[in-house]
């Protein structure tokens, strides 16, 4: 039924263990949703109970990957706007001032790109490919335009016309090595399966290739250096990855056949 929603603009956060960064997330955005939607997949620390204090609606959903995950928080929301969020972001104040006066035009696009700020290891990394720009993607839609799809960086694909916003969300991302190897794991992991899904083939041409590329890129051509040691070690850590990545496509090889 294609009816006018009550609610103009619907927040979206998926969480899995999100307690030291959702308070954050949900008030960055208290004054301009007119409802939050959250979708766990079986926290046990205290982010449902910090959710629902904050007055998000929470909804259950065992993980199978992000896509689908943060589509069926879009299907759980009312809003004629879909704005989504990860639950270690936030909206500055002055994106959420330019968000509210888009959402009241008229003719407006199908969608918005908005740039991001990551803070890793403490600090707002400005180059490494970091850069906020570089880092710019839909975040913001109507409801019925857009769909997230892709098993791991998944983006959102919309129908029409997609703007640009210039403020950035703030993400705060990793704050020790530790974390950041945990999430090389996490979607190296992921990154694999999708890539035998579509009948990638392990090389050892891109074993090799692979991590020195995306080092160089990083560090020279995206200006690494100029972020001190973060640069260094996170275009190291990056080159590593995708070493895991196509070591974790070798394994499933030999699995399979």
């Amino acid at each position: 039924m294609n009816t006018y929603m009550k609610n103009k603009l619907s927040v979206t956060v998926i969480t899995l263990n999100e307690e030291k960064d959702l308070t954050r997330c949900l008030e960055s955005v208290k004054n301009i949703a007119d409802e939050i939607v959250l979708v766990d997949s079986g926290s046990t620390d205290k982010t449902v109970d910090i959710a629902k204090k904050l007055g998000a609606q929470v909804f259950y959903r065992k993980f199978d990957n992000y896509a689908n995950q943060k589509n069926f928080a879009a299907e759980k929301s009312n809003g004629e706007w879909i704005l989504s969020l990860d639950a270690d972001e936030e909206i500055s104040p002055q994106l959420a001032s330019e968000i509210l006066p888009v959402l009241a035009l008229h003719n407006q696009p199908a969608a918005y790109t908005i740039p991001r700020k990551n803070i890793i290891f403490g600090k707002f990394v400005k180059y490494s490919r970091w850069q906020p720009e570089l880092d710019r993607h839909i975040w913001l839609w109507r409801r019925g335009k857009g769909k997230w799809v892709g098993d791991v960086h998944e983006e959102v694909v919309v129908e029409g016309e997609v703007g640009k916003l210039r403020d950035a969300k703030i993400h705060h991302q990793y704050d020790t090595v530790s974390e950041f190897l945990q999430m090389m794991n996490r979607y190296s992991e992921i990154g694999a399966g999708e890539m035998i899904k579509k009948r990638a083939k392990f090389s050892y041409f891109q074993l090799f290739f692979q991590p020195i590329y995306n080092f160089l890129v990083r560090y020279f051509y995206r200006l690494g250096f100029l972020d001190g040691w973060r640069g260094f070690i996170l275009s190291y850590l990056m080159a590593v990855y995708h070493l895991e990545l196509w070591i974790k496509v070798w394994e499933r090889e030999r699995r399979i056949g």
